[in-house]
């Protein structure tokens, strides 16, 4: 099958006949994955009424993305195809026909007056955020809070967490311990 003929059957399936049945068959039967050819395949055996319609289109059906398409492929018909084209170039031409949305002058409105978020107050970036400890409840202490504070070398708040936590969680004292005789060698040899 010649290039050119294989462009003309994509563009025009309802020229598919007898007559093209085998070079389309050949062509699907030597490249099993080229979806295009196999869709090709079948419409022509539809286009054709014949017998194995069925059967390759459930099989197809199997190895096609998207089955709403494939149905869309053999169902729709040339004339379907150019009665779409015209009203879409009908419609284009009735554009100016369309009434607003109710949201239209309201984004119209926006971009014409170009809107500016102002700031609400003066930041000063010499100014700093200090956090009070004294708040903090017990429920923010955890093992990866701990695990922070060691690297960041703060081993007395670490040691702190690992009390707090062994307090919470009897069953884990033994790690605690251990983490907390960990932490006190580390300053010890500081």
């Amino acid at each position: 099958m010649k290039r050119d003929d294989f462009i003309k059957y994509m563009k025009h399936p309802e020229l598919l006949n007898e007559k093209s049945l085998p070079e389309i068959r050949e062509l699907a039967q030597r490249y099993p994955y080229f979806q295009t050819a196999r869709l090709l395949y079948i419409r022509n055996l539809k286009n054709t009424d014949d017998l194995n319609y069925q059967a390759e289109l459930k099989k197809a059906a199997i190895s096609v993305p998207d089955r709403a398409r494939l149905e869309q492929i053999m169902n729709k018909a040339a004339s379907k195809k150019e009665e779409i084209r015209t009203e879409m170039v009908a419609d284009d031409a009735n554009i100016e026909n369309i009434p607003l949305l109710k949201h239209h002058d309201l984004i119209d409105r926006f971009i014409t007056e170009d809107p500016h978020i102002k700031p609400v107050g003066e930041y000063n970036a010499t100014e700093s955020v200090v956090i009070d400890n004294t708040n903090v409840t017990d429920s923010i202490f955890t093992e990866s809070l701990a695990k922070i504070y060691i690297k960041q070398g703060q081993y007395a708040k670490a040691i702190r967490i690992f009390e707090k936590l062994n307090l919470k969680y009897p069953e884990k004292s033994s790690y605690f311990a251990d983490q907390i005789r960990f932490l006190k060698k580390i300053i010890e040899n500081r």
